[in-house]
């Protein structure tokens, strides 16, 4: 696992920055932190296997997925995206009654990868460099080569899911595979001119996809999660009883996220319309107590969401 000290505050800013909806490749900050790893999951009663603390491989069914660290951050509560409305007494009263470290908020960063029969599928590519970018080296130790990845499906195209797809000089990093995300979504990533030469460099590989279309028959089928951004996705992999959930940015913090669903947070570019979406999403998970994936959780980010007292909590599985 990798780990570093807290990041200052300017490079916190930038870091932030690259999530919102206007954001930029991210500069060179310090060194990033990534929190510890969780227990084993066992998504399906299959036995796991890792092949590095920042690789584990599980099964979804008669899929082969595998967690794959990227990275992550750690800031202030004071200078966390959900510090645009909230307190920072308020967020630290929450963590501490959670009893989790209060003074400090941290994210992960973990794309998802998926074997099937026809190929090899990404979900979300990290950063491709600081505050992350440790996907390459994950990949390697899960004995992936980039060219082997046949199809990447993109939540939203927030830096932090989309920078991982070329380098700096516009060259692919994922050179055989086809990129898949909304028709919404890729629109929004157009507009963004701050994003212009990896939108020029992915263009030929794009195929997008209409909200809740099935992508993948019997593998993957998009969920609209509305709000986050104009074409957020969640996606939903395996079939029948054997399905866990991709939540992507639909929630962003164990904690805060999921008892606290109607806390703002900053990178929500439709704050009302998220914060229902995630209020949705969590009752539903808690009803059905579908797995869920999530990218931003520490590491691996397998659990499930369950009612607690008037609200929710989450489940390490």
């Amino acid at each position: 696992m990798k780990l570093s000290a807290l990041l200052p505050a300017t490079a916190m800013a930038l870091i932030l920055s690259a999530c919102a909806p206007e954001e930029a490749p991210a500069p060179e900050p310090t060194p990033t932190a990534t929190p510890e790893a969780t227990p084993t999951p066992d998504v399906s009663e299959t036995p796991t296997a890792t092949a590095s603390d920042d690789v584990l491989s599980f099964m979804i069914g008669d899929l082969e997925a595998t967690a794959l660290l990227d990275g992550g951050f750690t800031m202030p509560v004071s200078e966390s995206p959900f510090a645009a409305e909230q307190t920072a007494e308020e967020i630290s009263a929450a963590l501490e009654d959670a009893g989790v470290e209060s003074a400090t908020l941290s994210l992960a960063l973990h794309p998802l990868l998926v074997k099937t029969p026809d190929g090899v599928i990404l979900f979300d590519s990290g950063t491709g460099g600081p505050p992350a970018g440790a996907l390459m080296s994950s990949l390697d130790d899960a004995g992936i080569d980039p060219a082997d990845v046949t199809d990447i499906l993109i939540s939203h195209s927030h830096f932090d899911h989309v920078g991982g797809l070329a380098t700096s000089g516009g060259e692919l990093i994922f050179p055989n595979a086809t990129i898949r995300m909304s028709a919404p979504e890729w629109e929004f990533m157009q507009a963004n001119e701050q994003q212009a030469i990896l939108v020029g460099a992915i263009t030929p590989k794009v195929e997008t996809f209409e909200p809740d279309a099935e992508i993948i028959p019997g593998v993957v089928t998009a969920v609209e999660v509305a709000g986050h951004t104009p074409g957020h996705s969640a996606f939903r992999l395996g079939a029948g009883d054997d399905t866990l959930l991709y939540i992507g940015d639909s929630m962003h913090h164990y904690v805060i996220s999921v008892q606290h669903p109607g806390w703002k947070i900053a990178f929500d570019t439709d704050e009302p319309t998220a914060r229902a979406s995630r209020e949705a999403l969590l009752a539903e998970l808690a009803e059905s107590g579908e797995p869920i994936y999530a990218f931003h959780f520490p590491f691996p980010g397998i659990g499930h969401i369950e009612m607690a007292d008037d609200g929710f909590v989450y489940v390490e599985d």
